[in-house]
């Protein structure tokens, strides 16, 4: 079980670093939008702090279930199969994946960018901290219902990983409008 938590660690510390370099290149290239109907790296970054906060309303009351229910000493290991769920889930980072946002999921511009930052760093530590506390298998004593791309029942490392997934999709997506500012700068 260790493997799954360290595998999601890994992914998790990947994604968000990722996602923090991002606060440091040109506001001009961060305000960027190809079209009107496009988002522009700021927003990119706003909708991915909106949807962790509610992935991890979800993960935080799962995560005190699962230690509701643990048992001291035992050490859970995964049923036949388990690693089969993680490469559905891994769908979610590809650009084939098409998915359209909830409105409360939208970026509203409401939110500072330094906010948006200080947020993403809280939701990483709150990730980290709930593995730290499902480190023996835990997380599998609660399932948990994902409807998106029909995955079904997920246990909270698969959860995880989830959202880790998400955050890979937008950061395909601010490499693209990244990509399509230099090309707009080389034409003018």
């Amino acid at each position: 079980m260790r493997h799954v938590v360290q595998i999601v660690k890994e992914a998790l510390v990947a994604n968000f670093q990722e996602l923090d370099r991002y606060f440091e290149k040109d506001r001009v290239m961060l305000h960027f939008k190809p079209s009107r109907e496009h988002w522009n790296v700021r927003e990119v970054l706003e909708h991915v702090s909106l949807t962790n906060y509610f992935l991890l309303l979800i993960i935080n009351k799962a995560t005190r279930r699962a230690l509701d229910r643990k048992q001291d000493g035992i050490m859970l290991h995964p049923p036949e199969g388990y690693h089969l769920k993680f490469k559905e889930i891994d769908v979610i980072g590809s650009k084939s994946f098409g998915w359209i946002n909830p409105d409360f999921l939208e970026p509203t511009g409401g939110k500072s960018f330094e906010e948006i930052r200080r947020q993403l760093k809280q939701q990483f530590a709150q990730c980290m901290y709930n593995l730290s506390m499902l480190k023996n298998g835990e997380g599998q004593l609660v399932q948990i219902r994902m409807s998106v791309h029909h995955l079904g029942k997920l246990d909270i490392y698969q959860y995880i990983y989830f959202l880790t997934k998400h955050i890979e999709r937008h950061i395909r997506q601010i490499q693209k409008l990244e990509q399509q500012f230099e090309q707009q700068a080389i034409l003018i």
